[in-house]
């Protein structure tokens, strides 16, 4: 049987926005998406400390072998454009971008960083400086 625990956490307005719009686009209660969240970290987190604990001599052999099939992934990219028509490229191009817009739009304002660095400015006082020290 599965053990749970319960985390009490506080969340600052930007995270609860992001929160709030995961929950709209998707659906996902904040349980959900906290879960999803931690876990998606976590496989980045065991991949990356994987790629650079792995041995160096493999991972050049893995880094060739990817530019290669990249090389040859592009060039039948390439093939497959010229094969289209230029209207009906043009026309998948305008519906990939309308459709990419659609959306990282809902994201465009979560992921704002509209916060000043360092300190508040404080208000200056009124009336005469004090002469005591």
């Amino acid at each position: 049987m599965t053990e749970w625990h319960t985390i009490s956490s506080r969340f600052s307005p930007e995270e609860k926005r992001i929160l709030d719009t995961l929950h709209q686009a998707y659906g996902m209660n904040y349980n959900q998406s906290l879960k999803t969240g931690i876990e998606l970290l976590g496989r980045i987190i065991a991949g990356s400390e994987l790629y650079l604990m792995s041995d160096s001599k493999i991972l050049k052999k893995i880094k060739r072998i990817t530019k290669k099939y990249n090389r040859l992934r592009d060039a039948e990219i390439n093939q497959v454009l010229k094969e289209f028509p230029k209207k009906q490229q043009e026309s998948e191009y305008e519906k990939l971008f309308a459709d990419r817009n659609k959306i990282f739009s809902q994201f465009d304002n979560v992921f704002v960083k509209n916060r000043k660095k360092g300190r508040k400015k404080l208000p200056r006082k009124k009336g005469r400086p004090s002469t005591r020290l």
